[in-house]
């Protein structure tokens, strides 16, 4: 037999610590009683239990605390192998949370439609392990490799541009983190999919595609945005500026004249980055059934041999 929590049973020294405490009151106990006079008069008028049904309660007692504790360390008995098949890969999102993700010409912002889309990707790849990596001017974990899609949907919904404090779109550093976590043993397909608008990369966007395949990966992209592009939205406590929206620069760095340049998707760089990291690229709206075509795509990531481009 063996216990599944063993450190447990260390709380059996309760057991011998009770009938001391228990011993001590049953010798007041007489003490009182002889003091007050014949003890066998006074449990006949008090009708009081006499000293032998006393202990017998108290062994009760002490009997039920000790089983109470061994059920508690879970003792078990024999054992039996069972196999089990895992399904499913090993993912690491890179999602971008540069200021240029809040413009409006996806609705009802690109990076509410990236969640969206996030979402449903986690519904479709049950069982396999996915971690999420948030970037911007610098990059950070935000949730390492888990299966847990519900706690997954609460960190991304959650997340804001507001979380990084540098601005700009830095996809090597992203790349990084990505790289870093999905070197683990295990042969399950690996893949990082980033989601992002494309607008003003910085580092090295090759190396990072570099990185994902020294890590075993593949790297996909889900692009969001339109090549018309939109202005990004200035929005303080008192809601948007006056005019709707004041325009930023294309990296979202600085503020522009109202009706200045706009964001636009960058996508002519990103099939290149695919091709260098073995995956392809998805844009939602590309057409009618974007928003089940988008993770379609993605989701072939653990049929990722037959995805090559």
């Amino acid at each position: 037999m063996r216990w599944a929590d063993p450190e447990l049973l260390s709380l059996l020294w309760l057991v011998p610590i009770l009938l001391a405490i228990a011993w001590v009151a049953e010798h007041r106990r007489r003490r009182m009683e002889r003091a007050l006079g014949d003890p066998r008069v006074l449990r006949e008028r008090t009708q009081v239990a006499g000293a032998t049904l006393r202990w017998m309660r108290t062994a009760l007692i002490l009997l039920t605390v000790a089983l109470a504790i061994a059920g508690m360390a879970r003792p078990q008995a024999g054992f039996r192998l069972v196999t089990t098949t895992s399904r499913g890969v090993d993912l690491v999102i890179a999602l971008d949370l540069s200021h240029s993700m809040e413009a409006r010409d996806v609705r009802p912002d690109r990076l509410r439609a990236a969640k969206r889309e996030l979402l449903s990707l986690f519904a479709a790849l049950e069982g396999s392990a996915i971690g999420v990596v948030e970037f911007a001017g610098n990059a950070r974990v935000l949730s390492p490799l888990t299966t847990d899609t519900r706690g997954l949907e609460s960190v991304v919904e959650t997340a804001v541009p507001e979380d990084l404090d540098e601005p700009g779109s830095n996809l090597a550093a992203a790349g990084r983190l990505a790289s870093i976590l999905l070197r683990r043993p295990g042969g399950r397909p690996r893949a990082v999919l980033l989601v992002s608008d494309g607008e003003n990369l910085e580092g090295d966007a090759h190396a990072a595609a570099s990185m994902a395949r020294g890590s075993g990966a593949r790297l996909f992209t889900l692009g969001l945005g339109t090549p018309q592009g939109a202005t990004i939205p200035v929005i303080d406590s008192r809601g948007p500026w006056p005019g709707g929206g004041a325009a930023r620069g294309a990296g979202g760095e600085g503020p522009g004249a109202a009706g200045g340049d706009a964001s636009r998707a960058r996508g002519g760089r990103a099939p290149q980055r695919d091709r260098n990291g073995g995956g392809r690229r998805s844009r939602p709206g590309e057409d009618p059934g974007h928003d089940a075509g988008a993770p379609v795509r993605v989701r072939g990531v653990h049929r990722w041999r037959d995805c090559a481009a």
